[in-house]
């Protein structure tokens, strides 16, 4: 985790007193941002969410979570969470930041978006979501002795 708070504070010098706290990106001690990774033999993802803009109404809609950074402090969404776009100027210094950070360490490759989406004949998905019979059967099935129950499934 500890590289992408040095690959992002590449990013955010200069805008905000920038932090990795846990597994969040923060400047101070409010929340802007959080991520997830999955490391396998030989692949990795990670995967950043940010809020570069939100509507304060609707985060009154979101429960406080069970599980919560120590750093937290039992705050109320209101006063842990803040804007990307109260420090950075704008979208594009940002992006133009995330890949300046990026090719540092890696070959940077522009595309356009059209080219991206068009170029689906290659590809393979490796993991597929699971419907209710799909767990049916194979909590039925002998290829999945060991699967007995999937507790909260189906709802």
């Amino acid at each position: 985790m500890s590289w992408t708070g040095q690959l992002y504070g590449k990013v955010f010098r200069g805008f905000g007193e920038f932090h990795l706290r846990e597994n969040d990106y923060a400047f101070d001690h409010r929340k802007f941002g959080g991520n997830a990774q999955s490391i396998t033999k030989d692949r990795w993802v990670h995967h950043t969410s940010f809020l570069w803009d939100y509507d304060v109404k609707n985060m009154s809609y979101l429960k406080n979570p069970q599980r919560a950074p120590e750093y937290r402090q039992a705050r109320d969404h209101s006063d842990f969470l803040c804007r990307m776009n109260e420090y950075m100027p704008s979208r594009s210094v940002f992006t133009e930041g995330i890949t300046a950070a990026l090719g540092e360490h890696f070959t940077v490759q522009h595309t356009e978006l059209e080219m991206a989406l068009s170029d689906h004949d290659d590809f393979v998905p490796s993991t597929k979501v699971l419907s209710p019979q799909d767990l049916q059967d194979i909590i039925s099935s002998k290829e999945a002795p060991t699967v007995e129950r999937v507790q909260g499934w189906p709802r």
